[in-house]
């Protein structure tokens, strides 16, 4: 990882450790890679697990448990220690179909605690063609860039409504990223 890839992951996972409330017990992260949100915000006592297709990451303590693969796909047949207080998927949500946010979705709902919430980080669709003359100019390293498809934001909540209830949304980043943060309904 290139050090823009860490200045803008390190700017994301701040902004979104920001809309955690003060009692968290247990938290996933979809898309956690080498487990560096849940290194962020780890105190010693919650339960911290995640999930990712090119998992990067050791359990570093009893508290963590990581699942090598795609969500929701992966926790078939695997053991989760929910219901999580917060889940997470910063800069995931971009990379599926819209079918495959619609099951994710129903998983999260099932995943969440009665007052559990998602925090999901998407970017400006604009944002995919910044990121290509960064690579070309060999500047990120920019995982994943060919599943992009042009995700548009907007249409997070109408994919997700289902089974979550947006709670807020801001942009971030001089506008070309977005945090929204969903609870259960």
């Amino acid at each position: 990882m290139k050090l823009i890839d860490k200045v803008l992951r390190r700017w994301r996972v701040s902004i979104a450790i920001k809309a955690l409330p003060n009692e968290v017990n247990s938290v996933f992260d979809i898309g956690c890679d080498d487990g560096y949100l849940l290194n962020r915000i780890d105190d010693g006592q919650m339960l911290l697990d995640g999930c990712d297709p090119r998992l990067n990451a050791n359990f570093p303590a009893q508290n963590y448990k990581f699942f090598h693969g795609f969500f929701p796909s992966v926790l078939e047949g695997n053991e989760y220690r929910g219901p999580y207080d917060a889940i997470f998927a910063l800069a995931v949500f971009e990379h599926l179909t819209e079918i495959d946010l619609a099951k994710s979705s129903h998983k999260i709902a099932e995943m969440l605690s009665d007052n559990g919430i998602l925090i999901v980080t998407v970017p400006h669709p604009f944002v995919d063609k910044i990121l290509d003359v960064l690579m070309s100019l060999r500047l990120i390293d920019g995982q994943a860039l060919d599943e992009h498809h042009g995700f548009d934001p907007k249409s997070l909540v109408r994919i997700l409504s289902k089974h979550l209830r947006l709670k807020s949304k801001k942009t971030f980043q001089l506008g070309l990223n977005n945090i929204f943060v969903f609870e259960k309904i």
